[in-house]
């Protein structure tokens, strides 16, 4: 079975690494960036499945980045984590392309959850 691939763009490191630990016991190949120019750059060396994105990153909006995710790999899929969690962020992330927003804070379930619904395979 192919192990996909998964990116973290969050300018805050313990939450890089903390879902990229639980990432990474479900059975996925992870890896993180910390800012929107470091995300665009592993989006376009690489193809990621998924990318887990904040919107406030210290350089620009992650919305910027759905775009070049889609682009380098229409099948990918974009889930957006963000601690702004209003009707106004939720409406963009979809009309951008997300297909998916989790509010920070999150928990493993919530996490779960949305890769149970965008039919992403972990090992449990």
């Amino acid at each position: 079975m192919k192990k996909e691939r998964i990116l973290v763009v969050d300018d805050e490191v313990e939450i890089c690494l903390l879902l990229s630990g639980m990432l990474k016991k479900l059975g996925f190949k992870t890896t993180y960036a910390h800012s929107v120019e470091d995300g665009a750059k592993k989006i376009k060396a690489n193809k990621y499945d998924l990318v887990f994105l904040d919107l406030n990153l210290p350089d620009g909006l992650g919305f910027h980045l759905i775009p070049k995710v889609l682009e380098e790999n229409k099948d990918s899929k974009v889930i957006i984590i963000s601690a702004y969690d209003g009707n106004i962020e939720r409406q963009r992330a979809t009309a951008e392309g997300a297909h998916f927003f989790i509010p920070k804070p999150f928990n493993k379930k919530m996490i779960m959850d949305a890769l149970e619904e965008l039919h992403m395979t972990f090992s449990s």
